[in-house]
């Protein structure tokens, strides 16, 4: 049984998904397992999550009916057999002591949930500092009371997944940070592992242009500051790779959660 389970939402990923399949293939250590829960594709995802399947230690390919990011992440939960559950989004590559890293932390530290840093995936000056605002916002997250394990990689003891009932179905934006809140109401601290541990795919942030992307975050950010409220629906954020590559636009209100 693998000590580390790393689930993997995806929805039209043929294109990134590899990229990170591949960079789980070159780990220094390989005691872990995979699990992909692809959200019934219309690409050729699920295909080439299972063309990995003699590279990996333990691959498992998953297709849920619907896609909807939390749920697939739970489905993901439930197919593991680890203690330890890695989150990560497809578009992310991790880097080769990825799990050597992971594994040296929960020994020398016996956390129940953290993350770590990251870096942006192209050398460009502008989305450097995007990256190193945005780890800042995961470290001042902690420093406010406001703590959150950010989608692209969260790292939580299973047995914690479990009390807090995983994350919850019903969001489209903001499952991180609701996630993060109800452990933390267990009276469970969010650590950072404050080494460069993956890259981090800014798609997300050109398709949409960073100062309309900034201003969306820092709305959300002054909310939960604020009022420990968070967007929970955003129309135009929406998952999938296709959606970065077809050059639809979406557009729509946030509205605000409990």
């Amino acid at each position: 049984m693998s000590n580390i389970s790393i689930v993997i939402p995806a929805l039209n990923e043929e294109n990134f998904l590899p990229r990170l399949l591949t960079s789980l293939t070159r780990q220094t250590k390989r005691d872990f397992e995979v699990i992909v829960v692809d959200g019934s594709s219309t690409d050729r995802t699920v295909e080439v999550a299972r063309s990995f399947g003699n590279s990996l230690p333990k691959l498992e390919v998953i297709v849920s009916q619907k896609a909807n990011l939390p749920l697939q992440r739970n489905a993901g939960a439930r197919a593991s057999s680890g203690e330890w559950l890695v989150f990560i989004d497809a578009d992310s590559i991790v880097l080769p002591y990825f799990i050597e890293r992971i594994e040296c932390f929960i020994e020398e530290q016996n956390p129940m949930l953290f993350t770590s840093w990251f870096r942006p995936d192209s050398e460009i000056s502008g989305d450097a500092l995007f990256t190193l605002m945005a780890n800042l916002f995961v470290e001042g997250s902690s420093v406010f009371h406001r703590s959150i394990a950010p989608g692209p990689l969260a790292v939580i003891r299973r047995k914690v997944f479990n009390l807090v009932g995983g994350y919850n179905e019903t969001l489209t934006f903001g499952e991180d940070y609701d996630f993060t809140q109800r452990i933390v109401a267990q009276g469970i601290t969010l650590q950072i592992l404050r080494e460069t541990l993956y890259v981090l795919s800014l798609r997300r942030v050109r398709k949409e242009g960073r100062l309309r992307f900034m201003r969306l975050y820092a709305k959300a950010s002054l909310l939960v500051l604020f009022t420990r409220r968070n967007l929970h629906n955003v129309p135009s954020y929406i998952m999938g790779g296709h959606i970065y590559e077809n050059g639809k636009e979406y557009t729509g209100q946030p509205t605000i959660g409990e």
